[in-house]
């Protein structure tokens, strides 16, 4: 099975310095084609490769420099490609009252449509354990934690 196992990887220095919507949107357009491309069907049901996305941002990349480091705090974004911002009836972003977030990418809301989860957790555990939304709200921690996902 890890033989016909590829992770596709997209490098583009395009990408540098991208914020997670830029590359969500990215991404969905790949996801959309994918599974027809790659596996001969049009939909390939709930599959975690076509519904999350692993992002290597500048601070995940400083932190590889340091193996010490590497082993207890190395991360990577685990991303959320379904993953749209609430919005109010007048359409802008919707906005907790009880607590005022810093904006993070420009959303104020708790759930951005990313975590940050231990590097060598995410590809055995991470975008397979999370098949629908309700594994996700499990799973789910907002970016300024560490989400360890086994």
């Amino acid at each position: 099975m890890l033989e016909g196992f590829t992770p596709k990887v997209f490098e583009d220095h395009s990408f540098d310095g991208a914020t997670t919507a830029v590359l969500r949107t990215h991404f969905r357009k790949w996801a959309t084609t994918a599974p027809l491309q790659e596996q001969g069907v049009d939909t390939f049901g709930k599959s975690g490769r076509y519904r999350f996305f692993v992002m290597v941002d500048q601070e995940a990349l400083e932190l590889k420099s340091d193996p010490d480091a590497m082993t207890q705090t190395g991360f990577v974004r685990l991303v959320y490609g379904e993953w749209e911002p609430e919005v109010n009836e007048d359409g802008n972003e919707a906005v907790d009252l009880d607590e005022e977030l810093e904006p993070l990418e420009g959303c104020t809301q708790e759930d951005v449509g990313w975590m940050k989860v231990p590097h060598d957790e995410v590809q055995g555990i991470g975008a397979t354990a999370m098949c629908d939304m309700h594994d996700r709200d499990m799973y789910y921690a907002p970016p300024s934690e560490m989400q360890a996902l086994g």
